[in-house]
């Protein structure tokens, strides 16, 4: 199923959700989530926004204090481009590695990638990363392997002097390959 209508986005958002926290171990509080669908975003297929608290730390209840609905409040926001882009399933494991961004902001009020997130989302097998959904500018390649090394949306050192960096793979220098 493929999303191009917002409201119909949202609405999917607001069941997977519901659907993760009573078919998995995933402790988010539904009522505290709002979702949106972004029009602009080109390269990021999913972001969580909220307002964190000031002593949070990742894996520490904090003393929550007057203010404890304001920072367990959270806006999942997906990027319309993604989901035209995505099958189904990709867009929920986009969708579920937000909720686990949510789960930490509703425990802690802050959230990151750290090690408790990556352990969490190898326990939920939830995605780390996605699939590129947007064609780049740029590709680097090993010029020994040929293997896409990089993806670049715009010019930086990277794309303008490939010859002082070397390739994790063979450590072989890079070649720019202009996309559009």
């Amino acid at each position: 199923m493929r999303f191009t209508d917002a409201a119909a986005l949202r609405g999917w958002m607001a069941h997977e959700t519901r659907r993760a926290v009573t078919e998995t171990a995933l402790d988010v509080d539904p009522a505290l989530v709002t979702y949106a669908v972004s029009s602009r975003a080109k390269r990021r297929a999913g972001a969580c926004r909220y307002t964190p608290l000031p002593t949070g730390t990742v894996g520490v209840e904090p003393a929550w204090g007057e203010r404890t609905r304001l920072h367990r409040e959270a806006t999942v926001t997906l990027a319309a481009r993604a989901a035209a882009a995505f099958d189904e399933a990709t867009l929920r494991g986009v969708l579920r590695h937000e909720l686990l961004h949510v789960e930490q902001v509703q425990a802690y009020g802050v959230t990151d990638h750290g090690p408790a997130f990556r352990e969490r989302a190898a326990a939920l097998d939830v995605p780390l990363d996605c699939p590129p959904f947007a064609d780049p500018a740029y590709r680097l390649r090993c010029t020994d392997c040929k293997t896409v090394v990089g993806r670049r949306y715009r010019r930086c050192p990277t794309v303008e002097t490939p010859e002082t960096y070397r390739t994790a793979c063979c450590a072989a220098p890079l070649a720019v390959e202009e996309v559009r």
